[in-house]
């Protein structure tokens, strides 16, 4: 998947009431004269290029990402993805806004966390995550139509969330659901079989516009230990040596 050019049709701009953070619906005109309903970001050069880039490798590595666009605007580049249509996990099963801990909500995020991990796809996204040190893989940036998942908002990976607790929260949620042992199998094996050579394609999507040069080698490094910082995100196993004399 390559990134696109489009620009915003005029009027056609609301508040996206999602919990996507300064995001708005809109309609987009491509280069080619399509027409697209889609999520738009105005942001700073690296949010938007972060969200682009994450959205090419994300694709060249096999899950499923909303068709990204950048999209021309006066005197700036936001970004945007194709408005897919269906819920984010977070809408699906019912999760309120601040997360309250009743115990429907608690019930709805165990549900959540459960189709999380029953999802082919989550293994390699959680080993992914860890790849571009995206600390916000929340619910609401899961998308599922009931029987595919598609995974958004990457704006607060490649560094841009250093101000957030360094936590993969795919694992949480796999760990929570008893799928820990599994789950970490199952991303190491998605490691080992990534392809590294896409990152420097994706950089270079996106070359004529943003040198993305050291968020080339910052997944790069990431990826040499990418085992070892996976392991590090599940609990380990008890020292049974541990209470002897």
């Amino acid at each position: 998947m390559a990134v696109e050019w489009a620009r915003v049709v005029e009027g056609t701009e609301t508040r996206a009431d999602d919990g996507i953070y300064g995001a708005l619906r809109c309609v987009i005109e491509t280069d080619d004269g399509v027409l697209l309903a889609a999520v738009l970001k105005r942001d700073s050069p690296e949010i938007v290029f972060a969200e682009a880039l994450c959205s090419i490798l994300l694709s060249k590595w096999g899950l499923t990402v909303p068709q990204p666009f950048l999209v021309r605007e006066s005197g700036q580049i936001s970004f945007a993805s194709a408005d897919v249509g269906y819920p984010n996990l977070k809408k699906r099963v019912g999760l309120g806004p601040e997360f309250e801990q009743t115990v429907d909500q608690s019930a709805a995020l165990h549900l959540a966390a459960t189709l999380v991990a029953s999802f082919p796809t989550t293994p390699l996204a959680a080993a992914i995550d860890e790849a571009i040190d995206n600390r916000d893989r929340n619910l609401g940036n899961v998308l599922w139509d009931g029987r595919e998942e598609a995974w958004i908002d990457h704006a607060l990976a490649l560094g841009n969330g250093l101000h957030m607790p360094d936590t993969n929260k795919l694992c949480m949620l796999m760990t929570m659901v008893g799928k820990a042992g599994e789950a970490l199998h199952a991303a190491i094996s998605r490691w080992t079989a990534m392809n590294r050579s896409v990152v420097a394609a994706a950089a270079g999507e996106i070359a004529t516009v943003y040198d993305a040069t050291h968020w080339q080698q910052l997944i790069t490094e990431r990826l040499d230990d990418l085992g070892t910082r996976i392991t590090n995100r599940f609990p380990k196993p008890n020292d049974l040596l541990a209470d002897l004399p």
